[in-house]
């Protein structure tokens, strides 16, 4: 097989950096970004509202084995074409919600679309595509996605300061028509065009011969990654109540979540700079490591509150290294063939711990307290380190 060219003159990589990018930002991060607005709109609590979330992560996680098997089978631009119409039409509904039905009904559905959209369906056609050379791909998306957050919190704050969310939300799917859909059905196509011209052993269509959890290494593999979506999830959904718990000033805390948006940019940066010199799986344990250590840092802020920065740059490394070699480990434990699938199914269990994670880290709260939470955030990625050792080295 020939190899990629650079990233700045590979188009549908290109692509897909722009199009992930808004489409993170207008379908998962516009969540965050807009709940205290519906909240106050519409007196629901944050608990109710949250809830939809979960629901949609939930949903996400169901979709995704599915996807995958779709995008096994080269139906791949289907997909994305397919996902972003339906986003559209999941943003134009929200714009119209009255009740907190609705709200659940609207966001069970942008669950669905995240599954056929973001992070895993994108590389999983990539990996169909590249193969071993997927991971300089998914590098530049994910280095160009992680700026998702950078564009959806500033854009929404001015429309609303303008002219309220829902316009904000018509702003968002503005940019999903105009960016996301071109872009987005012209890199899955091209994707799609590479991985037919490859071998057929190396895009074997369809699933696996052997159930995708009955195979050698996937629960070790996912339930690793599961557990540290468990830790990241409670951590980010209750970061501002545990940094006040912990009695980080307003000023600092507000500094250390800012700090760990780019601190992943920075972790994918490294990526980029070692190359596939570093194996993929040992880069992974580092990283597991990197955020038990985080927690034990941010635990160790109630004592020196400055430790909270340090937090949020190993909390930003650690979690954006590994949002790019999920799908290298992945590939190099379960093969290329039948990717799509098992990559969506080692993704379902990590979606599913990412979506419990908000509720068990309030119920830990007020059961325990938050060193309880902080606890279970150093034990999480811990014990996954733990289930991926079991796995074979690389070669």
């Amino acid at each position: 097989m020939t190899s990629a060219p650079p990233v700045w003159r590979d188009g549908p990589v290109l692509a897909f950096m722009v199009s992930e990018t808004v489409i993170w930002a207008s379908i998962f991060y516009s969540f965050p970004a807009l709940v205290l607005h519906w909240k106050d709109e519409f007196g629901w609590s944050a608990t109710a509202a949250l809830g939809a979330f979960s629901l949609a992560l939930a949903l996400q996680g169901l979709a995704a084995p599915w996807v995958g098997r779709a995008i096994d089978r080269g139906l791949a631009p289907w997909g994305f074409a397919l996902g972003t119409l339906g986003a559209l039409a999941g943003l134009a509904a929200l714009t119209q919600v009255e009740t907190l039905v609705a709200f659940y009904a609207v966001w069970a559905w942008m669950g669905l679309m995240m599954g056929f959209t973001l992070y895993d369906a994108c590389f999983s056609v990539v990996t169909r595509a590249r193969g071993a050379q997927a991971r300089a791909a998914i590098t530049a998306i994910t280095l160009a996605a992680g700026f998702a957050s950078t564009l959806t919190y500033p854009l929404t704050a001015w429309v609303i300061a303008a002219a309220g969310w829902r316009a904000s939300v018509w702003v968002l799917a503005g940019l999903v028509l105009v960016f996301v859909l071109p872009l987005a059905s012209y890199a899955a196509h091209r994707m799609e065009r590479e991985a037919q011209a490859r071998t057929p052993v190396a895009t074997a269509k369809g699933p696996a011969r052997t159930r995708v959890s009955a195979r050698p290494g996937y629960w070790p593999l996912a339930g690793g990654f599961a557990l540290t979506s468990l830790g990241v999830g409670i951590i980010l959904s209750n970061l501002m109540p545990l940094m006040a718990a912990l009695g980080v000033p307003d000023v600092l805390a507000i500094l250390a979540a800012s700090t760990i948006g780019p601190a992943q940019v920075a972790g994918r940066i490294l990526l980029i700079v070692a190359g596939a010199r570093v194996a993929a799986q040992r880069v992974i344990l580092g990283a597991f490591l990197m955020l038990a250590t985080a927690a034990v840092l941010l635990g160790a802020a109630a004592a020196l509150p400055a430790l909270a920065l340090v937090f949020a740059i190993a909390q930003g490394v650690g979690n954006g290294v590994i949002s790019i070699l999920r799908p290298v480990v992945t590939r190099e434990v379960m093969g290329e063939a039948g990717f799509g699938e098992s990559a969506g199914a080692v993704a379902r269990l990590s979606l599913f711990a990412f979506a419990l994670a908000p509720g068990l880290g309030a119920v830990l709260a007020d059961l325990f307290g938050y060193g309880a939470v902080v606890a279970l955030c150093v034990a999480a990625p811990l014990a996954g380190a733990v289930l991926l050792r079991r796995l074979a080295p690389t070669s």
